[in-house]
């Protein structure tokens, strides 16, 4: 064996493989976390930037480290979230992972989080800061249990729903973004209704604007009662008055009965049981006005484009 050969040899042998370095490394940082990190000041900043963001009263007592299937995790357990509109929600079970991200050096932590709770589940990215900011999943939320100031209007909603959300807490203190959502139980109850009204699918686009209205790109409702198309704006206001509406929706009345009600209510239905509404007024006191029935022509090319 050549000396240049023998040497190179020994350099192997004696030089553990780059897997096992980094191995090694890897856990001597999550053994550094683990020991070293500061979690309950991490709680009781994640409360404050909850609470901050959403108005309620949020407590994070109990954050400790776990090793689970998702890595090394913060499980807080006994987590409650107080809010005069919904009581008080306590998180089945909350985990957070801090994710790598240069954020951190800037003041502005991320991290990942999952929750379960009587509202809802989140799954998603929460990060602090002056601008906090929130991109995930929201599931199963039971529509009935959220504050949607809606109550003077007479309409109740029901049904679970899911949402894809990116939004943010602006400087000024408005929230801004986006939300996808969808729901396969949709049921609407209201005082001007004869009967609930249940949607097989529901599905909808809305934007929240840096003004701090809400914008409704596109909302879309079909169900063996009734199918809807909707658009609109929800304006901003102080929270003791009710919001002013401008909304435009095409709606078609699938059952008879309902269309025979309709039609002598004053709405004017097209032979297909369509027609467009417009509503404006405020969310209080919304005022409807029939557009009429759209022309067969026009009909004929919204019930092709819906199948």
């Amino acid at each position: 064996m050549s000396e240049t050969n023998a040497s190179a040899s020994d350099s192997r042998g004696g030089t553990p493989p780059i897997g096992l370095v980094l191995l090694l490394c890897g856990l001597l940082v999550i053994c550094f976390i683990l020991l070293r990190f500061p979690w309950d000041s991490l709680g009781r900043r994640i409360a404050w930037e909850i609470s901050h963001v959403s108005g309620a009263r949020v407590d994070v007592p109990n954050l400790t480290p776990a090793l689970t299937a998702r890595g090394p995790v913060l499980r807080a357990e006994g987590v409650t979230i107080e809010h005069p509109a919904i009581d008080q929600v306590r998180l089945f079970a909350l985990e957070i992972a801090p994710r790598l991200s240069m954020s951190w050096f800037g003041g502005d932590p991320t991290l990942r989080l999952w929750a379960e709770s009587g509202l809802g589940n989140i799954d998603g990215i929460l990060r602090l800061g002056d601008e906090p900011a929130y991109v995930g999943q929201v599931s199963e939320v039971e529509l009935s249990r959220l504050p949607l100031r809606i109550e003077a209007t007479g309409v109740r909603f029901r049904g679970l729903i899911e949402a894809d959300a990116d939004v943010a807490l602006a400087p000024n203190g408005t929230l801004q973004g986006r939300v996808e959502f969808e729901s396969p139980s949709l049921v609407i109850e209201s005082s001007r209704l004869p009967i609930a009204v249940p949607f097989s699918r529901a599905a909808g686009v809305i934007d929240i604007l840096e003004s701090g209205a809400t914008r409704i790109d596109s909302l879309a409702l079909e169900g063996e009662v009734l199918e809807a198309e909707l658009s609109g704006e929800i304006s901003l206001v102080h929270r003791t008055q009710s919001p002013p509406i401008d909304l435009l929706a095409h709606i078609r009345v699938v059952n008879p009965t309902l269309r025979q009600l309709a039609s002598g209510a004053g709405l004017d239905l097209s032979p297909s049981g369509e027609t467009d509404v417009r509503v404006g007024g405020t969310l209080d006191a919304p005022e409807m006005t029939s557009a009429g029935a759209p022309p067969a022509a026009e009909a004929g090319r919204d019930r092709r484009r819906r199948q």
